[in-house]
């Protein structure tokens, strides 16, 4: 009669069974360093696009006193009153 046994009594059997574990361990814990290297890799890619896109927008000194007018304007065109937003409620 064969059956499967995970944990065999004999040695040669709990020595194979525990090579197995071990293979699984290393492996599980391999895939999880291979995926943080691979968003490390990630990141630093971002990083090398932000440094491009910042010298790339070295060049263009008007812009942002533009954006600033702009951002001045709206907040003058805010209302002074707070919202109530219970007031058809009450």
């Amino acid at each position: 009669m064969n059956r499967l046994v995970i944990f065999p009594s004999e040695p040669m059997g709990m020595l194979i069974a525990s090579f197995a574990v071990i293979g699984l361990a290393l492996a599980l814990m391999t895939a999880a360093a291979q995926a943080q290297m691979t968003q490390q890799t990630q990141m630093n890619n971002a990083a090398r696009v932000g440094q491009a896109a910042s010298k790339a927008g070295e060049d263009k000194s008007d812009k942002p006193k533009a954006n600033d007018k702009a951002y001045n304007a709206a907040l003058h065109n805010l209302p002074d009153k707070q919202y109530d937003p219970w007031r058809g409620v009450r």
